[in-house]
């Protein structure tokens, strides 16, 4: 019997092919959103930067569609937090100017900032997940109650 707490984190059909796929799009995502971000497909909006908006919003989509398709919350949480790497490594990488490599780097792997993009993916993710989950059983109800009434 599957504890509806696992498949709530690890999905209906949890298997290590899906685990691997899913992890695969994240790397995938990450590398996306950097090329996006490095090519000003994204654009990266003045002022302090916290929170960025067009890697949010993918993150926000990738995470409703993993909800919809029941794949687990935990997948829905790094991938969302591999968009914010893609634009955190360009922003450490190619936004920063006149900083050596380890700088750079260390930019990269500072525990503040990485924490703040892992409470918002969590916090963000979560509600994208949640709204995917209530698609999906909408959009079933509505499927269930139609073949209800036909005679």
């Amino acid at each position: 019997m599957v504890l509806p707490v696992r498949e709530l984190l690890l999905g209906s059909e949890y298997n290590r092919y899906k685990r691997n796929l899913n992890l695969l799009i994240a790397v995938a995502l990450a590398v996306a959103t950097f090329v996006a971000y490095a090519v000003d497909v994204f654009a990266v909006s003045g002022g302090v930067l916290i929170i960025p908006g067009d890697a949010t919003f993918v993150g926000l989509a990738v995470a409703a569609v993993l909800g919809y398709h029941r794949d687990g919350l935990v997948f829905a949480w790094i991938q969302f937090f591999a968009t914010y790497l893609g634009f955190h490594a360009d922003w450490a990488f190619l936004g920063l100017s006149g900083r050596s490599l380890s700088g750079e780097l260390g930019f990269f792997f500072d525990p503040v900032g990485l924490a703040v993009f892992f409470t918002a993916a969590v916090f963000l993710g979560t509600l994208a997940f949640s709204a995917g989950v209530l698609i999906r059983r909408s959009i079933s109800l509505i499927w269930h109650s139609e073949t209800l009434e036909d005679p």
